[in-house]
């Protein structure tokens, strides 16, 4: 019987690892989304300022260096510390869902009313981003991604 105990608790435990990492999962996804939904509430309730300063040339954009409207805003999906959201290639969070929340509803609509053009990409981040000779990139076998939202049509 001792055999028997061990083998039916040796397949609960294995029951259990792959059942439970498979909630855990459906609940990080659930939380990451209930946070980009807060995110893109508040992304919509400043988008005409936004917008105004872009087209002044006053919207501080990573890449820019100079005060010419850019014609566009991209708007990177954040971390609540301000830190870019980068999401393991086993995330289940997916364009779709994002675009699914109340938030991107909210900024969708407002920048439609505004008769701009709204949409999401799923940005691959190709490497480990670290310059050097030493390149890690044949080790990495999760490939990370991040969302940006982007208006243009000004």
């Amino acid at each position: 019987m001792t055999i028997l105990n061990k083998l039916i608790s040796g397949i609960t435990a294995v029951l259990c690892v792959f059942g439970c990492s498979n909630n855990n999962q459906e609940q990080e996804r659930k939380d990451i989304l209930r946070w980009v939904d807060f995110h893109l509430a508040e992304l919509s309730q400043q988008l005409d300022a936004d917008i105004k300063n872009e087209i002044r040339g006053f919207y501080p954009h990573a890449e820019k260096t100079d005060y010419q409207s850019k014609g566009y805003i991209n708007y990177l999906i954040k971390q609540k510390t301000g830190q870019r959201m980068d999401l393991s290639s086993h995330s289940l969070v997916t364009v779709d869902d994002i675009k699914n929340t109340d938030g991107y509803r909210q900024l969708e609509s407002r920048a439609r009313e505004l008769d701009y053009q709204i949409k999401v990409d799923q940005i691959d981040i190709e490497g480990d981003e670290v310059d050097s000779h030493d390149d890690l990139d044949e080790y990495i076998d999760d490939i990370h991604h991040y969302f940006v939202v982007t208006v243009s049509g000004w």
